[in-house]
């Protein structure tokens, strides 16, 4: 059976390759970082046969450390840092309002009627020159992927729980 890459925090727990932290609360900070395997790839895709809209169908709740969840006027959105970079660069949509997420369930919000509220759509970097967006993302092995937040309370990751639909992502396969 062929492995397929799972980029999810579910209450602490992590896919492989994957590794949480907290925010640094009030300051654009990754929460989940990913990197694949040694000699691999993954490819996210910004489209699923489920919904009409296009994006990465998301299920976050996204809690404190007294299991609060944070304000829903908080930031989110993806990012990658190449190899060679010192920063990360945003590669989707920022999501200024996480009133879906807060107020539907974790399995709801990736049902067929649910699904493209809990999307966020990929776009191309602010330094590729292009616009609009990319059909996916190529993350290699020497590249890191990351859920970033902007939010005045700091988050727990032990009470934490973020899943990238897995029908958004390809691979890992050998680069």
């Amino acid at each position: 059976m062929a492995k397929s890459a799972n980029i999810f925090l579910d209450e602490g727990a992590t896919g492989p390759g994957v590794e949480a932290q907290a925010n640094d609360a009030g300051h654009e900070s990754q929460v989940l970082t990913y990197s694949p395997d040694r000699g691999t790839a993954i490819r996210i895709l910004n489209a699923v046969s489920a919904g009409m809209m296009s994006g990465v169908p998301v299920a976050m709740k996204l809690r404190d450390t007294d299991g609060n969840l944070i304000p829903t006027n908080s930031t989110v959105f993806f990012a990658v840092k190449r190899a060679g970079q010192s920063s990360f660069h945003r590669i989707s949509e920022e999501v200024n309002g996480l009133g879906h997420w807060h107020r539907t369930d974790l399995t709801t919000q990736l049902n067929s009627d649910n699904i493209d509220n809990s999307k966020v759509e990929l776009q191309y970097p602010e330094a590729s020159g292009q616009t609009g967006s990319p059909n996916s993302v190529t993350v290699r092995d020497i590249d890191e992927f990351a859920v970033v937040v902007i939010s005045p309370v700091e988050i727990d990751p032990a009470e934490t729980v973020i899943q990238l639909d897995t029908d958004a992502l390809e691979g890992p396969f050998s680069r």
